[in-house]
């Protein structure tokens, strides 16, 4: 198996009273950003697009 990259970075904060929480996720080259709001998932970025369906 080659070499399979999984870099994590996760930051919380609080915004209006409300915990947001964003996580960028890079796999393989391929970069995902996930937004949590109050533990909901907001939105997904994948390389710059979003990708969430509500």
């Amino acid at each position: 198996s080659g070499n399979y990259n999984v870099t994590l970075l996760t930051t919380t904060e609080t915004i209006n009273g409300k915990r947001i929480t964003t996580r960028k996720i890079i796999e393989n080259g391929q970069e995902r950003i996930e937004v949590e709001e109050d533990g909901q998932l907001r939105s997904v970025t994948i390389n710059g697009r979003d990708h969430l369906k509500l």
